[in-house]
């Protein structure tokens, strides 16, 4: 499964302001970004613009190789993390059977920077399924292990 534009705009509606600030816009796919900005918009905050910081122009004895900021091996690495968690499944971290406690580990997990989403399977008699992409299962686990 992968998330959709209704799974970041109900992500981002249960966020707080400040942690809604926190995110970087410009690290955001553009389905995200999208949920983003309407959130942000929705509920009037003012987001700061991220500083650009600039290097040193160093002056080379010979021609130096510039690597273009698209070939920049880190930022390619953060992308492809980016990628793969957008088109990973989803698993249950744990269920629960009261919205508080679904709710509480929620935002435990979203603390420990685990996208989490609550999937309300109550009328199959499943309860509240805490979801998190399966590459996160483990972590997830740990950490909802640790606060009990």
């Amino acid at each position: 499964m992968k998330f959709s534009a209704d799974d970041f705009k109900h992500l981002y509606a249960e966020m707080p302001d400040e942690e809604l600030r926190s995110l970087v816009r410009g690290e955001l796919t553009e389905v995200a970004r999208q949920c983003y900005d309407a959130e942000v918009a929705r509920r009037g905050l003012s987001v700061a613009k991220p500083r650009r910081t600039t290097q040193p122009v160093v002056v080379a004895e010979g021609p130096e190789e510039i690597v273009p900021e698209s070939e920049d091996p880190v930022e390619e690495a953060i992308n492809e993390e980016v990628e793969r968690e957008e088109e990973e499944d989803l698993a249950p971290a744990a269920i629960f059977t009261s919205r508080e406690e679904a709710k509480a580990a929620k935002g435990r997990l979203q603390s420990a920077a685990i996208p989490a989403f609550l999937e309300d399977d109550t009328l199959a008699g499943g309860g509240f399924r805490l979801l998190v992409a399966v590459s996160y299962v483990d972590q997830a686990r740990e950490v909802l292990g640790e606060a009990q």
